[in-house]
């Protein structure tokens, strides 16, 4: 019988994921016609994605952390192929948003079994993102932590990238451009916005997050408003950006002052040289300067318990 889906496992996402329970997924997935691939460095998922699309395959199953989610889904936007996640890395923030399960047996089961929605993407350039993209410290902060391997404890790697990030203190030059008639004011006014600042983290994210729930895991409660939320800081004092990192924790972030958010369809982002560091779904990626960012409503079919 002909395969039903793929199902990508990224044996290097954030999570423990024994041998017995890998040969366990696989069993499973094989026995429900869904082909096992295991994802190395060398693998071009989103090419070969584009392969069995052409090929009529229509469930694409990504087994790892929101990195692995990004890759499968780069090739899915704008198609009738359907995409699931088995949440398998540190923090899951897609899965969670999405409706997804964390347990991966019932992940797997909403895979197969479940009814899809039509959930909002964006793009930054030629690449899409499903949660977020960010520039300044947040971007040198994964990059730091990725230096220790996936062999480190990651809550070490963390603790360390956090130290040397604030240790290495800078901001970065930031003009944010929003054309009119894309702004969306709680008032109703559209002008365009155009503005150019000093920031120590700049975040643009696909829908707008729940900043009063706990940080770490501070929900997007809806992904279908086609919207793009833009959040940044301006330039502050060590210890301030450290006072705002501990309210974000609690989530209590709204309160404090300075604190800026705008909502958009569409905006572009400037920078003082060519090429930029960008904190994208965890990863970090180096795109040309300048940044347009667009939202892609209802881009992207996804597998989600919440579906119906």
């Amino acid at each position: 019988m002909p395969a039903k889906g793929l199902l990508f496992f990224n044996h290097s996402s954030g999570a423990t994921f024994g041998d017995t329970e890998r040969e366990k997924l696989r069993s499973l997935a094989e026995q429900a016609h869904v082909s096992f691939i295991q994802v190395t460095p060398e693998l071009s998922v989103p090419s070969l994605v584009r392969e069995a699309i052409s090929k009529g395959t229509k469930l694409f199953i990504a087994a790892g952390g929101d990195g692995t989610v990004n890759h499968v889904a780069q090739a899915l936007v704008g198609t009738d192929a359907t995409l699931a996640v088995i949440p398998l890395g540190t923090y899951n923030h897609f899965a969670r948003d999405a409706g997804v399960p964390i347990e991966w047996e019932e992940a797997l089961e909403v895979a197969l079994g479940s009814e899809s929605a039509k959930l909002d993407v964006a793009k930054v350039n030629d690449r899409y993102f499903l949660n977020n993209i960010s520039l300044g410290l947040y971007p040198d902060a994964v990059r730091r932590r990725e230096e220790k391997g996936r062999h480190y404890p990651r809550w070490r790697a963390t603790l360390y990238a956090g130290y040397m990030t604030l240790r290495h203190w800078r901001s970065t030059t930031i003009a944010l451009e929003i054309p009119p008639d894309t702004v969306r004011h709680s008032s109703g006014d559209v002008r365009g916005h155009l503005e150019a600042f000093k920031t120590h983290l700049l975040m643009v994210s696909n829908n707008a997050y729940d900043l009063s729930r706990f940080g770490m895991h501070a929900p997007r409660t809806d992904l279908r408003a086609g919207l793009l939320t833009v959040y940044w800081l301006p330039k502050m004092r060590r210890l301030r950006f450290i006072r705002f990192i501990a309210r974000y924790l609690r989530g209590t972030a709204e309160e404090l002052a300075g604190l800026r958010s705008l909502q958009t369809t569409q905006l572009s982002l400037h920078t003082p040289h060519p090429r930029v560091r960008v904190g994208l779904d965890g990863e970090v990626i180096t795109f040309h300067s300048p940044l347009l960012v667009t939202i892609v409503p209802g881009g992207l079919t996804v597998k989600t318990a919440e579906s119906s």
